[in-house]
């Protein structure tokens, strides 16, 4: 009895370690991003702002969440899903001299000097 007893305590340990992690990933969008941005892209730029280099791991579930009334299923999709939005995001911040850097088989990233334009433009923008 003991033994369970030990066992179900150190289950509840690694489930309140993983809760932490995963509140700790949790994206919460500027809404001043939301007056140029779709929420998606909103929730990526966020993401990759929080993070010195933001894995596709982490983008995908950003995407997932952003993603669950989307017409397209399959793996194929899933694994472009990120990949489209942050090319759009690309697209939509390259007027604003706003780049997003990639590390091919990481993950994407956000330097500080683009992450100072990104300021002024949402300073900018909210005014």
């Amino acid at each position: 009895m003991s033994d369970l007893i030990a066992r179900l305590r150190e289950e509840i340990d690694t489930l309140k370690e993983e809760n932490r992690q995963l509140r700790e990933d949790i994206v919460k969008v500027d809404s001043r991003l939301l007056r140029f941005l779709s929420k998606q892209q909103a929730g990526l730029l966020t993401g990759m702002c929080k993070r010195d280099i933001s894995s596709y791991a982490f983008l995908d579930r950003i995407t997932e969440e952003h993603g669950k009334r989307d017409r397209y299923e399959g793996d194929r999709h899933q694994n472009l899903r990120t990949k489209v939005a942050v090319c759009k995001l690309r697209h939509k911040l390259k007027p604003y001299g706003i780049e997003i850097g990639i590390m091919r088989g990481v993950g994407y990233f956000i330097d500080e000097t683009n992450k100072g334009k990104l300021d002024e433009l949402i300073k900018g923008k909210t005014k």
